[in-house]
């Protein structure tokens, strides 16, 4: 991949890069109920059973039945209240996949216990589609374990190995469909992103692509952190334009990119908002936009082109607030930056400018009136 550029959510992590998109498009709040409701039908499991022969027929059992269902309701409740975090989100399905394992091992009837581990499928399902494939063996590789158990107990209970085979075949087809079912599908829709979310010119980032892939990188920092945004115009374009003709202006704005490429570091998110104008963000713990600015400004007047670039800078301090409001975060940083570069460029152009406000405006408001 080129230096510099983010396709959809290449270098972020698949919960971050989902949660954005799922927030983009207005879904994060349905997504919520649909799985606390989801946490809550299985959290009701362990419950029924306490009334069925196939039960926990055991005082510690039947506790362990009753704490389970507990815990899981405490996690309907999470997914209600709030989206979690990517490390929520870990530590919530791997207590899901102990308790589960474990819920099925206070089953008295064998079978009811391989049966059980179907609900690794559900949560294989969720853990396909929101993180790495590494979550998805764990689980899986649980679940196995499980099985293998149960099977060796219901042959030595029954004697009918017909029926737990195809008991764990059963178990096994949907732990390996579903989970890997839908990996499949969000890795085609990651692939689809990433040409789409793409201006064909420049190889940069769409303005939406752009937001999407910001929003999801402010999700994964800690405070401490600053986001420092720049934005880019090309002075006297249009005279390019007009001079030399609209294929070689198309060719300077890929050339442009290139530019911003070669010399932004490699996390940095780079979009083309649109026509002539560029726009560059990154995560520092130490922000020095102007570093990078001038040597923006630099790489495009060394283009073989007649123009050059009027370069705004902002950067931000982040704090525990900035992914909750990160649409907001960036547009004010953005607004900031461009207002920089305004001013370089009412300044004569070919130049760099930092936006000095940006930062007290920012404490400021978390001070409070």
């Amino acid at each position: 991949m080129a230096r510099g550029v983010i396709g959809a959510p290449q270098q972020l992590h698949q919960f971050d890069w989902l949660s954005t998109y799922i927030q983009d498009r207005g879904l994060q709040r349905r997504w919520q109920w649909v799985t606390a409701l989801y946490t809550a039908v299985l959290a009701t499991l362990p419950l029924l059973m306490l009334w069925s022969p196939n039960g926990p027929d055991h005082p510690l059992s039947r506790a362990v039945a009753v704490g389970m269902a507990a815990a899981g309701f405490l996690g309907a409740l999470m997914w209600l209240v709030h989206w979690p975090s990517r490390r929520q989100s870990s530590l919530f399905l791997l207590a899901a996949s102990g308790m589960t394992g474990l819920g099925c091992a206070t089953m008295s009837n064998p079978y009811s216990a391989l049966m059980g581990c179907v609900v690794f499928a559900v949560l294989g399902g969720f853990i396909a589609y929101f993180h790495t494939l590494r979550y998805v063996i764990g689980n899986f590789a649980v679940c196995a374990l499980c099985s293998a158990i149960f099977v060796v107990r219901l042959i030595k209970d029954t004697g009918d190995i017909a029926l737990a085979i195809a008991a764990a075949v059963t178990v096994a087809a949907l732990n390996i469909g579903v989970p890997f079912g839908i990996r499949s599908l969000v890795h085609t829709l990651r692939s689809d992103l990433t040409v789409s979310d793409h201006d064909p010119l420049t190889g940069l980032h769409t303005r939406r692509a752009f937001y999407r892939s910001v929003q999801g990188l402010l999700r994964q920092q800690a405070a401490g952190a600053h986001l420092v945004v720049l934005v880019i115009d090309l002075d006297n374009f249009k005279l390019l334009n007009d001079t030399w003709g609209h294929a070689r202006g198309d060719w300077a704005l890929a050339r442009v990119g290139a530019a911003l490429r070669d010399n932004c570091p490699s996390a940095s998110v780079i979009g083309r908002l649109g026509g002539e104008e560029f726009v560059v963000a990154d995560i520092h713990r130490t922000p020095r936009p102007n570093e990078l600015a001038e040597r923006i400004c630099r790489a495009i007047a060394a283009i073989p082109f007649p123009t050059t670039a009027s370069v705004g800078s902002a950067s931000a301090p982040l704090d525990a607030a900035a992914a909750s409001r990160a649409s907001q975060f960036l547009d004010d940083a953005i607004d900031a930056a461009d207002l920089a570069m305004y001013a370089a460029k009412n300044a004569g152009g070919n130049q760099v400018c930092h936006h000095v406000d940006l930062q007290h405006a920012a404490a400021a408001d978390a001070d409070g009136p």
